[in-house]
């Protein structure tokens, strides 16, 4: 295995503290800077819906050091880097992958979007149109649109259940000064990680000298933020049962009529939180029900039955609830059985019908193994996984550490945590496509 040293530190100017985490990769010749956010969607009250999406748009307009957006990306262009940023329902992200001789430069750019971006109205006025046209996007997108309304359905709480990117009404309405009252509530430096990931001693002749750096970085942060870190919401829902009932509506189903070529379904039952002790239980689980081309789902819905040219499976877990299912893109003539066929090859296990044997479990682990240890080739993959795991859950752990919890999982494990999720009358359905009834639906998921 590559050869990976991790450090944590919390780097002080003045009175404000960043947690930075050094992650050093042998003999890698590139280093991602990454700022990590602990925010996103589900902290928007109702008026803001979209806008940590959109504010993840506007740092990129310009800063006090680089004014345009053209004069900013043409610095990263001009060392070759990568450069781009993500919102989700619980973070946001921000990153510069560049040549590590390069670094300087990277959190020089960074840290002036994060610390001092200019948020100038005019700005903002023109990228909603860009932003409407994104939704509109997604909207024409039926596996997209339909994975949207499926989580609006499910959530009782609006928090969770709104799209990121927002509504048009919001992301219009938007003005400088809520993007100022984001910014001073949520990027504050207690709010943040800091994340460097890559050949560091490139970077400079020690790590004091790298944390000297950083520290300047931090100096430009003049105005007012918050000076602690967003709570996480928790819960007490301690099995899926309990999470169904707390945090999921009586809604079970939904169609959406439209005309198109092929269906497209999601379906699950609640789950379990990001935090759970079954959390590695449900990774190999999810593997082996439809993680590959060689997994259950696969296997039956599209190789035997030619009912579907995309299926897999879904695990999506928060901090306070969880959700575990499928995905598919079906022939909209045979949608039914597509529908009751992809259910049975998760009731099946759930019930007993159907066995998971020790070939079958020793498979989806090292599928897992390969994949894990291919996805950290890279220092922006390597930034991400040290990253989330420390912003999120305040885990460190290293890669082969979360490799062994994943290799201590049992087929009793598996099938435990399948009874647990996969329950009787628990069963969520949202499907787009070219129906006129919805009555033969609901029965094939009854």
């Amino acid at each position: 295995m590559f050869k990976v040293s991790y450090k944590q530190v919390s780097l002080s100017k003045g009175a404000r503290k960043l947690p930075v985490i050094f992650v050093d990769i042998e003999n890698s010749k590139s280093v991602t800077t990454m700022f990590l956010a602990n925010t996103g969607s589900r902290y928007e009250e109702k008026k803001e819906e979209g806008l940590a999406h959109f504010f993840e748009h506007m740092v990129f307009k310009g800063t006090e050091k680089f004014p345009t957006a053209k004069e900013l990306a043409e610095t990263l262009d001009s060392i070759g880097a990568d450069f781009n940023a993500f919102t989700s329902k619980e973070y946001t992200g921000y990153y510069v992958k560049s040549a590590s001789a390069n670094f300087s430069l990277a959190l020089d750019v960074l840290s002036d979007m994060l610390f001092r971006p200019k948020l100038r109205q005019e700005d903002i006025d023109r990228e909603k149109g860009v932003i409407i046209e994104e939704l509109n996007m997604y909207a024409d997108n039926p596996s997209a649109h339909i994975a949207d309304v499926f989580e609006e359905m499910i959530f009782t709480d609006r928090a969770l259940a709104h799209q990121i990117i927002g509504r048009k009404e919001s992301i219009k309405s938007f003005k400088n000064a809520d993007f100022k009252s984001f910014l001073k509530k949520f990027y504050g430096p207690e709010n943040l990680l800091l994340v460097v990931a890559g050949g560091l001693k490139d970077l400079a002749k020690d790590e004091a000298a790298i944390s000297e750096q950083i520290k300047k970085a931090m100096s430009k942060l003049k105005d007012d933020r918050v000076e602690s870190k967003n709570p996480f919401p928790s819960t007490d829902a301690t099995s899926p049962a309990l999470i169904g009932q707390k945090s999921f509506s009586q809604q079970k189903f939904r169609l959406v009529s439209k005309d198109t070529e092929q269906a497209h379904f999601v379906m699950a039952w609640p789950a379990l939180d990001a935090n759970h002790e079954d959390r590695y239980a449900l990774q190999v689980l999810s593997t082996i029900i439809g993680g590959n081309m060689s997994s259950r789902l696969f296997s039956k819905v599209r190789e035997e039955r030619g009912l579907a040219y995309y299926v897999h499976s879904d695990s999506d877990l928060y901090h306070d609830t969880g959700v575990f299912g499928c995905s598919a893109g079906v022939d909209s003539s045979r949608a039914e059985e597509a529908i009751r066929v992809s259910k049975e090859v998760f009731t099946d296990l759930a019930s007993g019908k159907t066995k998971i044997d020790s070939k079958e479990l020793l498979k989806a682990k090292d599928y897992l193994r390969g994949k894990t240890l291919l996805s950290l080739e890279s220092s922006n993959s390597v930034a991400q996984f040290f990253g989330f795991k420390k912003l999120l859950r305040d885990e460190e752990i290293s890669v082969e550490d979360a490799l062994k919890k994943i290799e201590a999982v049992t087929i009793d494990d598996c099938h435990r945590v399948a009874k647990n999720i996969i329950r009787e009358n628990e069963l969520r359905l949202a499907i787009i496509g070219n129906f006129k009834s919805e009555e033969k639906l609901r029965l094939a998921m009854a």
